[in-house]
């Protein structure tokens, strides 16, 4: 299993629930502002996030000739000229195996942007980012893909007339075309088409790069092979017999918690320990989880390099109890 976010930028308004149950409206976040947060750049610059994760590479292409140099102008168009509550870009998520340098990881999103971009001509802005885990300390890479549904043509446009709507007898007096999942005849299954797609890029990667890796069973490092399943928990356990357990996810405010942090009064001191356990309560709870998770899958891995282990200390005590050759 991996991580594989998709989802719209849209121009408009979205609702958010409140933790008392009430709905509040606010405006939906511009393709424009999550530009700038994955490329790290405007008011993303000297983002707090910044301390915790770097980024590996950024790549902006297939632009229109309106913004072939300037990939925030064509963002900044999108939320401006965009007919209100359109969709602005499509976003996608995905987590890139640690097991792979940097260089490899940036050839592997390569690949990725094309899968998902080529075909249509898409315009789109990509990045890795990377930061180490609150839990184990190993590399989080990541992957984030923003892209355009409107095709670039053949035609120059104006930014304004880019986002106008299309025009199917004259294509040059028009907008560029929106090629939707619906207009491909896909609609919301194409996100399964999506995690297929993406699957096999990562694992062919892996087989080219790093086909093994070094998980921990029970206190042991076992060598086992290096691949990634689209499928959800439940899916992978109908298929391979085994017992797969979701993993829940730690939300960063209780992860960063600072464990010196202390307070002059006592109930926030009170308050901050209880907080203090519970993110530890989690922290295990999530480690658990993880082995128990390693040894449904890599059992067999488990045993063979147990059985190695004992005959390996075996052999040692033999040539230990034998006697000198003299």
């Amino acid at each position: 299993m991996y991580y594989f976010d998709y989802a719209y930028t849209g121009k408009g308004t979205t609702k958010i629930k409140a933790k008392s149950g009430a709905t509040k409206v606010k405006k939906a976040a511009s393709c424009k502002n999550r530009f700038h947060y994955i490329t790290r750049t405007a008011h993303y610059k000297n983002h707090k996030d910044n301390l915790h994760e770097k980024v590996e590479f950024v790549k902006s292409g297939n632009m229109p000739s309106f913004a072939e140099k300037r990939p925030d102008l064509f963002w900044e168009a999108a939320h401006i000229y965009e007919r209100k509550n359109a969709r602005t870009a499509a976003s996608q998520v995905i987590a890139l195996p640690k097991e792979l340098s940097v260089q490899q990881r940036i050839e592997l999103a390569e690949a990725l942007i094309k899968q998902f971009t080529d075909e249509f001509n898409f315009p789109y802005t990509a990045a890795i980012h990377n930061h180490t885990g609150e839990i184990g300390g190993q590399d989080q890479p990541h992957l984030h893909i923003m892209y355009c549904e409107r095709s670039v043509d053949e035609h120059n446009r104006t930014a304004e007339q880019f986002f106008s709507r299309y025009n199917d007898a004259e294509p040059e007096k028009g907008g560029a075309k929106k090629i939707t999942p619906d207009v491909r005849g896909k609609g919301k299954t194409i996100i399964n088409e999506m995690r297929v797609d993406t699957e096999v890029i990562i694992n062919e990667h892996l087989e080219k790069y790093a086909p093994t890796k070094i998980v921990k069973i029970k206190g042991i490092d076992v060598e086992v092979p290096s691949s990634v399943s689209c499928l959800h928990h439940e899916d992978y356990n109908k298929i391979h017999g085994t017992n797969l357990k979701p993993v829940p996810i730690i939300p960063k405010s209780l992860l960063r918690l600072d464990p010196n942090l202390t307070f002059k009064d006592k109930d926030k001191n009170v308050a901050y320990q209880a907080k203090l356990a519970e993110r530890e309560r989690a922290i295990n709870e999530v480690n658990e989880l993880r082995e128990y998770n390693n040894f449904e899958m890599y059992q067999q891995y488990y045993f063979n390099e147990l059985n190695n282990l004992r005959e390996s200390i075996f052999n040692q005590n033999k040539d230990y109890d034998s006697p000198p050759p003299f």
